[in-house]
């Protein structure tokens, strides 16, 4: 099940029938104050949530889920007036960030969502297929039919994500600056020639 949080009616309404008529279980908390409560109830395996939420605020609400236990994945909905919350936001495990679009009369591309949906769940509907591949006996050549398996079982929540998963803890992503740093090596002085 996909959880969607946003203030925007219009997107609310756009995201959850795309995801719906997609095939995707989806649930959308009535008022805000009703996200803690049908996430425990639901137990979604995703939550979209826009950053734009308001009294609580997105950053209040994902740090409210995180205390409540919520394990599971988060795609953002962002844009660069709330840029200066994300470093936050990925440290409460915010697996990817949906852009580009601002809080009030800002577009958004609802296959951006459901790709960013899919790649943040990649990892586990790999795993899914592999043990699909080794359920059917190592069967050459149906690679594309346990991919499309475990993508249903996952995204259409038949199948709920590994405990290793949901249990996890989200590692700080690293800066720029960090990656650089890491990546950086003194170069071997060469040697002058007479």
């Amino acid at each position: 099940m996909i959880m969607v949080v946003t203030f925007q009616q219009e997107f609310r309404d756009k995201i959850s029938s795309f995801l719906t008529d997609k095939g995707y279980e989806v649930c959308v908390p009535p008022h805000r104050q009703d996200v803690v409560p049908l996430m425990k109830e639901k137990n979604p395996l995703l939550i979209v949530l826009d950053m734009y939420v308001a009294e609580p605020g997105g950053l209040e609400v994902l740090r409210e889920l995180r205390a409540q236990n919520f394990r599971g994945k988060v795609v953002a909905l962002a844009g660069t007036s709330v840029s200066t919350l994300m470093p936050q936001a990925f440290g409460l495990g915010v697996d990817q960030v949906i852009g580009g679009f601002q809080s009030m009369g800002g577009t958004l591309n609802v296959d951006q969502v459901e790709s960013a949906i899919k790649m943040t769940l990649h990892s586990e509907i790999a795993k899914c297929a592999f043990e699909l591949y080794e359920k059917g006996g190592c069967k050459q050549g149906s690679d594309l039919e346990n991919w499309a398996e475990a993508e249903r079982q996952i995204l259409k929540n038949k199948r709920s994500l590994p405990s290793s998963v949901q249990k996890g803890i989200h590692a700080k992503p690293e800066t720029v600056g960090e990656t650089k740093a890491k990546s950086k090596k003194k170069a071997p002085s060469k040697a002058k020639r007479s």
